[in-house]
């Protein structure tokens, strides 16, 4: 068999999108007429339909625990003058529920991006998933995916952060209250970063995660955003 090309890689990419239904209206139509046109393409696409509806078996809904908002209240309780972050995190916990979709396809797209160190991304082995929202508008700005066995977490953003020249930073929201900064990520790219130390057990208990922009150089308080938080996403088991 011969190797994967970066024609082929894309090509896989596109069909996984395609299955998913995350095209936009005039890249869905052009997709369709290649998948009747071009029967190696269609049979791609195929197989992604088969693949995501094994895991959609398994996947079952999650509700928003009624105990979020208390347990991020005693832990982040901002100042007097900090009204716009109580703001977020009381619109966060009344709205906010995992896009699961749209993690799925987080692992379509990282598992089709080439690499000089291929990983290979297996269902059973990602345990967390998340799709982070902005904040006011809801369009999803970012999908993370979080390997427990590596300690591995992936992050896929769309182009809703791209030109800001601020930098985003990546926060988990923790169950007993309080965030903890796992630290500053690619607004724009698809990126891996390999969480060491207490990281990994703190990214696996996690109840959500949340996106602060903060100034160029500026590394904020580990427990605590200086700049303003623009997305957020509930964390889920897959």
């Amino acid at each position: 068999m011969s190797a994967p090309t970066p024609e082929t890689e894309n090509d896989d990419a596109l069909a996984a999108e395609l299955a998913l239904r995350i095209l936009p209206p005039a890249e869905e139509a052009a997709a369709r007429q290649r998948e009747a046109a071009d029967p190696v393409f269609a049979a791609a696409v195929d197989g992604w339909n088969e693949r995501l509806a094994v895991l959609a078996e398994d996947v079952a809904p999650v509700e928003p625990s009624t105990q979020i908002w208390p347990r991020i209240d005693a832990g982040v309780r901002p100042a007097a003058n900090d009204n716009e972050r109580l703001v977020f995190w009381r619109r966060w916990a009344v709205g906010s529920t995992g896009l699961l979709a749209a993690s799925v396809a987080s692992l379509i797209v990282l598992a089709a991006q080439p690499d000089p160190a291929p990983v290979t991304v297996a269902a059973p082995a990602v345990t967390r998933v998340a799709t982070l929202a902005l904040d006011g508008s809801g369009a999803a700005a970012m999908t993370l995916v979080y390997d427990s066995k590596t300690g591995a977490l992936y992050l896929a953003p769309t182009d809703k952060m791209a030109g800001d020249t601020r930098v985003p930073h990546l926060w988990l929201v923790m169950p007993e209250g309080g965030v903890q900064l796992v630290g500053a990520i690619d607004g724009a790219g698809v990126s891996t970063h390999n969480l060491k130390g207490e990281m990994p057990g703190l990214a696996g208990r996690a109840i959500a995660v949340a996106v602060s922009m903060e100034q160029p150089g500026h590394t904020p308080d580990i427990h605590k955003p200086d700049g303003p938080v623009v997305a957020s996403g509930q964390m889920q088991k897959l």
